[in-house]
């Protein structure tokens, strides 16, 4: 844990953390185990022709090979571009489609001017978490339902409780389920500088160290923590934190992270405008009713 905060890693295991970026980023979803193997059985199928020929004594064995090994080299190129031309135009179609529906949201949740009422700003809040898992998607290059956004707040004024108030819309995990700030990787997060934070692996903790607080089962792998803070009197205090989780290892690998806050900067600052209005209109209610 200790090396998870102050990113603290010797030079061996860097470069095991860079092969797996590079494994887990730049290979096509095809190079890997269940695809690499139907890749090759798909192939070795289509180039087995000229074998069968030899078998039955139509041609020679080195006839058959040399055949048989071009339409192999021949077919699993068209099938690696073929394949990749796909994934990319997928994901593109698809982010692109979201992202105009989430904006849609935020603006609808924003038509009344003035201060937002308490349904007003929760709608706020979720399509602005909407929004971030679109660009989380774009820059990540993952697909629908690989990425997922949360937004935990602290429970009251102590730093002992938490609460999953709010998801991007779709998700359906579930939420305003209090638990010991604890058992939140978050909130480690939170009390050690505030910074951004990223686990890239989950798995890396060691089996059964890190459980979900929400879920029988975590179906996650990396994460992205962005601590929120909130003004309070003449300091400012971490009132919570977001966080996007993903299915893939290394999802936030290099740049990415950075490349996040850049993009989203504003989405995540108005996030916290919001926490901070109903913060303060709970003080107003707090101050009316004395």
């Amino acid at each position: 844990m200790h090396s998870w905060i102050e990113d603290d890693y010797g030079l061996p295991w860097k470069v095991v953390r860079w092969s797996k970026g590079v494994y887990y980023n730049r290979a096509p979803t095809t190079l890997r185990f269940y695809g690499l193997l139907h890749w090759l059985t798909k192939t070795g199928m289509a180039s087995s022709a000229p074998l069968v020929a030899w078998v039955y004594g139509s041609i020679s064995g080195l006839l058959a090979t040399g055949v048989a090994g071009a339409i192999f080299v021949g077919h699993s190129t068209v099938s690696f571009f073929d394949g990749l031309s796909k994934e990319k135009a997928s994901q593109s179609d698809d982010n692109q489609t979201d992202i105009v529906v989430r904006f849609g949201d935020l603006l609808v949740a924003h038509k009344v001017k003035g201060t937002l009422n308490d349904i007003e700003r929760d709608d706020a809040i979720r399509a602005c978490l909407g929004v971030l898992e679109v660009f989380s998607r774009q820059i990540t290059k993952t697909r629908s339902g690989d990425i997922s956004v949360s937004l935990v707040l602290y429970s009251g004024s102590s730093q002992g409780r938490m609460k999953v108030r709010y998801r991007n819309p779709g998700n359906t995990r579930p939420v305003n389920r209090e638990v010991d700030a604890d058992k939140m990787l978050g909130h480690t997060a939170c009390v050690n500088g505030a910074l951004p934070r990223v686990v890239h692996d989950l798995r890396e903790f060691g089996k059964g160290s890190i459980t979900s607080p929400t879920q029988s089962k975590a179906d996650y792998r990396s994460i992205f923590f962005f601590p929120l803070t909130v003004d309070s009197g003449d300091e400012k205090v971490v009132r919570g934190f977001v966080s996007i989780d993903c299915k893939r290892p290394y999802a936030f690998y290099g740049n990415r992270s950075s490349s996040i806050v850049v993009t989203c900067e504003p989405i995540l600052n108005h996030i916290g405008e919001l926490i901070q209005e109903a913060r303060n209109g709970r003080g107003r209610q707090r101050t009316a009713s004395k």
